[in-house]
Formats: structure tokens, C-alpha cells, sequence
């Protein structure tokens, strides 16, 4: 952290603060996501809370996951 601090010529706290605050967001964007996935919310929400770039993705990453599992069954 110290090295990250002096790099960027803030205080140490001040990185701490970023990381805690960088890490809550990505909690509260998987939180969404995975509501989303399991049908919990619905797209237009999840794009409310999280954005279009994050659904997409996660839209993505579940079909490719669905995609093998696919193959995985029909080889």
C-alpha cells in the first residue's frame, strides 16, 4: 500500500479508503448480477442498478458457460 501511496503521491489512508470503496462496489455488482442470472430481478433492473456494460457481460460470460455445458453433453 505504501508503494501504491508514494506512486501516486497520496496518503496511505487515502488508498485504503479507494480499495474499501472499490471493493464494496464490485460486492454490490456481483450481488446484482447473480439476482439477475438466478431470475431474481429483471434485466431493465439490473441495468438500473449496475449498468448495460456489466449485464452484457455477465449475459455473455452465463451463455458461454451454457454453450459448454452443451457440448459437454452432446460430445
Amino acid at each position: 500500500m505504501q508503494e501504491i501511496a508514494e506512486a501516486r503521491g497520496i496518503p496511505e489512508s487515502e488508498i485504503l479508503e479507494q480499495a474499501l470503496e472499490h471493493g464494496v462496489e464490485d460486492l454490490w455488482i456481483d450481488l446484482v448480477l447473480s439476482r439477475y442470472v438466478n431470475d431474481e430481478i429483471d434485466r431493465e433492473t439490473a441495468i438500473e442498478l449496475v449498468g448495460r456494460d456489466f449485464v452484457k457481460r455477465a449475459e455473455r460470460e452465463l451463455q458461454a458457460v451454457e454453450d459448454d455445458v452443451w457440448w459437454g453433453l452432446n460430445a
